[in-house]
């Protein structure tokens, strides 16, 4: 059997017979509220460690100064000349603006301006950064930059732990960085300079040799103006083109009319030709062969096919059509030789117009050559002018001290630290201390599967709660728990017992209880305590009551009385001893003992023979209640044998100690043999839990009472139990 079925997460319902619920728990704003309480101590200490670990950081974390200057970075260096300088500082285009300014806050926080820093402050052998292997990349981290909005102002910040350090820091950053920035224009200006003057020399050779070469090639191919060569050339070829498109018109108009005229033909349409229907002696041949078709056809109605009249009018017929088909042939050959005409005129004039082509291309590929060679020379001859004219000005500016970067406010002496922010770090740390505090709470919640109040086991089965045994701290110091009850017959476990006693009077109505069975799911849970102190409350209640402890495994019950178990309940079965010899009196009036005797080596099979039925049936006899002391249930099935012969069996739960896949294994294998369980009592229960203060409220109330006493109690006392139990 898989324990696992009965834990919170495996269960499902399985059915209405059995009494072990399945369903899962349900969690409500109640169910919050005790996971809360129950857990309170976790979640404090939680909290104060989180606080006590983040204040002691805090305070023992070194303070750390901001200083600030603020620079301005204009995009162009103020001009103060005329014209505009070959590198120019800054950056006048707005497209590229965004990715100057970018570049220019790098260029702050870069490695040869914390190098320069470094230097002019002598701090390379202090501290932080005497030995370090990267003191300029512990400088750069210090350094800040942060452009303020919709300006072209930049804060530089330097966060140090030395304040006065900090400003001084911070100012000479400012300081570096404009001076770089103005040398790297000088540099600059120095390079573009040398420059010049190389390119300058080398342009003015490129334009004489240029202006050489095309002197040249106009001497060579005699050209003195282009205009009225070219001129002529495109009036050539404009006209033959001209005659060319209507040498082809003509030919197109032509084959098309040859073409149709022969499809027609050879289809025996040739009467459709334009030129043929328009052609009078076809027209009179064809309207002659008419009257003679009518003709014979006449005669062949008056006399036969052979007669002399009618071959004469067939011959006829035949040379009218011979004849049209003559006449048909030739205009269709007029028509052919129109086409073969108009097709030489065609290609003669193609041959005119590309020769008129050839002429002006060969024209215009030199005038390209010749404004080829004339635009190199004169963008060599404005090259070189501009070359001439920047360096001049170069000249001029290379002196210039204009800077676009300017230092508009000095850094000061930071008064506070910035860091750490001790009062928002406590303030952080105790939010995520309450936080995890309450996430840690509800994880352990989760992850405990064990039973602890009753809702717990209404979770698991739907067996009767009969009540709880609360916990013994506070009741009594170095006192044993077993005799408990009659020793302080007006605590509030005393109560408890007596209610549990009230329930399970009245848990079979219409029945009388007669033989029940004390077990638990597993060891160590308070079975052997749960029954002495119960059988001493029903035996305070006026009734005989017999403890009998058929844990012939482990027995107990004869140590809380301090007897002897040399003699009992196995003497009894095997038959060696009587009822009488085995029995022994308590000092709890109406309470009588019967001990396990020798521990036997099968004592299950003991336990469920027909002689311990007997003996079971001789109890019931003698007593108004036995009360059957039994190993746990999930351990071994001496509980299971013995829990089909007697009225019911009840279950005892420690509270923080019994599991729920436990408890619902034992509950299950109990009801698998067709037993009976009356009901579960929570065990070692903690009353001061939320949730339960009102039976502190009435324990405490019911332990100041002076009424009553120690002794047996009667009806009356039953009915008051069960009052305040209703």
């Amino acid at each position: 059997m898989d324990y696992d079925d009965f834990s919170p997460q495996a269960r499902s319902s399985k059915g209405k017979r059995m009494s072990v619920k399945i369903s899962g728990r349900g969690i409500d704003i109640r169910e919050y509220g005790k996971t809360l309480f129950k857990r309170r101590w976790t979640i404090a200490a939680f909290f104060f460690i989180v606080v006590a670990t983040v204040t002691l950081g805090s305070v023992l974390q070194t303070s750390v100064f901001s200083a600030q200057t603020t620079l301005q970075i204009l995009p162009e260096a103020p001009n103060v000349v005329s014209f505009k300088e070959v590198i120019a500082l800054g950056s006048s285009n707005y497209g590229v603006l965004k990715d100057y300014y970018e570049t220019q806050f790098r260029i702050i926080r870069s490695r040869p301006v914390a190098a320069e820093v470094l230097d002019k402050l002598h701090l390379r052998e202090k501290a932080p950064y005497v030995g370090k292997d990267d003191p300029e990349g512990l400088l750069m981290d210090q350094i800040h930059v942060e452009p303020i909005k919709n300006s072209q102002l930049v804060s530089v910040r330097v966060e140090h732990q030395d304040p006065q350090l900090a400003a001084e820091l911070a100012n000479t950053v400012a300081m570096v960085f404009q001076s770089q920035n103005l040398g790297r224009f000088s540099d600059a200006s120095e390079q573009a300079l040398d420059w010049l003057d190389g390119e300058g020399g080398e342009m003015k050779k490129k334009l004489q040799k240029s202006e050489e070469k095309l002197h040249s090639f106009m001497k060579k191919n005699q050209i003195y103006s282009f205009d009225e060569k070219y001129n002529i050339a495109l009036q050539d070829l404009a006209m033959f083109s001209e005659a060319l498109a209507e040498a082809r018109r003509k030919r197109l108009v032509s084959e098309t009319l040859y073409s149709q005229a022969e499809l027609l033909r050879k289809s025996g349409k040739a009467m459709k030709i334009p030129s043929v229907n328009s052609n009078k002696l076809i027209l009179d041949l064809k309207s002659d062969l008419v009257t003679a078709e009518k003709k014979v056809a006449e005669l062949l109605f008056k006399k036969k096919e052979m007669h002399p009249e009618v071959q004469e009018q067939k011959k006829q017929i035949a040379y009218l059509k011979t004849k049209i088909d003559y006449e048909i042939d030739i205009i269709v050959g007029s028509l052919r030789a129109e086409y073969l005409l108009a097709k030489a005129q065609e290609k003669e004039m193609a041959k005119a117009v590309e020769s008129s082509r050839l002429k002006a291309q060969d024209v215009s590929e030199k005038e390209t050559d010749y404004k080829v060679l004339k635009r190199e020379a004169d963008a060599l001859n404005i090259l070189w002018k501009e070359l001439q004219k920047r360096t001049k000005e170069t000249e001029i500016t290379e002196n210039s001290t204009a800077n676009n970067i300017i230092i508009l406010e000095k850094a000061r002496v930071p008064k506070y630290h910035i860091r750490p922010k001790r009062r928002i770090n406590v303030m952080l740390g105790a939010l995520l201390g309450l936080i995890g505090g309450l996430g840690l709470a509800f994880l352990l919640e989760y992850l405990d599967n064990t039973i602890r109040t009753k809702e717990d086991i209404d979770q698991i089965t739907d067996a009767p709660f009969l009540g709880i045994v609360p916990n013994f701290d506070g009741e009594t110091e170095n006192e044993p728990k077993d005799l408990f009850t009659h020793h302080h017959p007006k605590s509030s476990i005393t109560e408890s017992c007596r209610s549990i006693r009230t329930n399970i009077l009245y848990s079979s109505p219409g029945k009388e209880i007669k033989k029940l069975l004390v077990t638990s799911a597993g060891p160590q849970e308070g079975k052997s305590t749960s029954v002495i102190n119960l059988g001493i409350v029903f035996a305070q209640g006026g009734r005989r009551v017999c403890l009998v402890d058929s844990d012939l495994r482990r027995p107990r019950l004869h140590s809380a009385f301090n007897v002897e178990r040399e003699r009992g309940l196995t003497n009894l079965v095997v038959g060696t001893l009587a009822l009488s010899d085995v029995m022994v009196s308590t000092l709890v009036p109406g309470l009588d003992l019967l001990p396990s005797g020798p521990i036997p080596p099968n004592p299950s099979e003991l336990l469920g023979s027909e002689r311990m039925l007997e003996v079971i049936d001789e109890l019931q006899r003698q007593y108004d209640l036995v009360i059957f002391d039994s190993p746990p249930i999930v351990a071994v099935t001496d509980a299971t044998v013995m829990s089909r012969s007697v009225d019911g069996v009840i279950v005892i739960v420690k509270a923080g100690r019994t599991t729920t896949d436990i408890l619902g294994h034992a509950i299950k294998q109990i009801e698998d043999v067709g037993s009976n369980v009356m009901g579960t009592i929570l065990n070692d229960f903690n009353i001061a839990n939320d949730g339960y203060r009102y039976y502190y409220q009435y324990h405490y109330y019911r332990g100041e009472d002076n009424c009553g006493d120690s002794g047996p109690r009667g009806k009356k006392d039953e009915l008051n139990d069960n009052v305040k139990e209703i």
